[in-house]
């Protein structure tokens, strides 16, 4: 009971040291400004900025409309995060002339050195009825953006 008594302190005290270390506190490999290439099977290429901070807020500035969408994002394991995103097309997409929302899936894998990320995406559309009226899936490629970049 003893020998007990010692090592379970002893691990505590290992994990509240870890807990408090720098590498602990790190920002995720995602937080950060990027520039981010769609190249899409469904719409013509196009980019957007997107900043991701570290509570997992996704925000996102496209470069063919006005205004912003944003998302949500989780850490999934190693380097690769999945990202939920909302946002309204006020022109409506070709078809459907009437603003609809969108809803954007990503799975991301963010390069070693951490200036880089890329993977699959799928964006569906709906309708004011919440009927799915187009789908769009693509690959979208991002560039990290920093201060010393400028």
């Amino acid at each position: 009971m003893k020998k007990l008594n010692i090592i379970f302190p002893t691990i505590l005290l290992v994990l509240g040291c870890f807990a408090f270390s720098p590498a602990a506190k790190a920002d995720p490999p995602i937080a950060g400004l990027w520039h981010n290439h769609f190249i899409s099977d469904y719409i013509p290429p196009f980019e957007t900025y997107s900043q991701w901070h570290r509570d997992g807020l996704e925000i996102d500035t496209p470069s063919f409309a006005p205004g912003v969408c944003m998302g949500t994002w989780e850490h999934t394991e190693g380097r690769t995060v999945k990202l939920f995103h909302v946002g309204w097309t006020p022109g409506g997409i070709p078809g459907h002339p009437e603003s609809v929302r969108f809803e954007l899936r990503e799975l991301n894998t963010v390069s070693v050195d951490g200036n880089s990320f890329h993977g699959p995406y799928d964006q569906k559309f709906f309708d004011a009825n919440g009927n799915l009226v187009a789908e769009d899936k693509g690959i979208i490629h991002a560039t990290r953006l920093s201060v010393s970049d400028y």
